[in-house]
């Protein structure tokens, strides 16, 4: 009598696997990175210029001293990424990528800030994500 119930078990197991295999889509990453080659150039300055000191990315770097850059392609336009670049205390008053607490943006090259542009363009996040955007309160609109 055991050892029926045994295959019994051990089928059932079997068909539900079998079955979950060839009927779902794996599923999309929460956070994912849309690679190209000025994104890969990008990282390799982020990494080289110690971002991950402060940020985190990719699962690397520190949590809470400064935002996770994990979605901000998808919170971001290519276009305010690029202003930030270019004048961060412009887009962001009171940041500290002035130069008081992190790196002055304002002194990287033309290419620097292209490269580290595409790279923050190419971080996605998917609904789900904790980096993914949330869209404002009906409360905060009416203000």
């Amino acid at each position: 009598m055991f050892g029926i119930s045994a295959v019994l078990v051990v089928l059932a197991v079997l068909m539900v696997v079998g079955r979950g295999s060839h009927s779902e889509k794996p599923r999309q990453p929460r956070d994912y990175t849309e690679w190209s080659d000025k994104a890969l150039e990008g990282y390799q300055l982020y990494k080289h210029k110690g971002c991950n000191s402060c940020h985190r990315v990719l699962r690397v770097g520190e949590i809470g001293v400064a935002p996770v850059l994990d979605g901000e392609g998808t919170r971001r336009s290519r276009e305010w990424l690029h202003a930030y670049f270019e004048n961060p205390v412009s887009v962001v008053p009171g940041t500290a990528h002035d130069g008081s607490l992190g790196p002055d943006f304002r002194v990287l090259s033309k290419a620097e800030k292209g490269m580290l542009t595409e790279f923050m363009v190419s971080l996605k996040s998917t609904p789900g994500s904790s980096n993914y955007p949330v869209p404002p309160s009906a409360a905060s609109q009416a203000k």
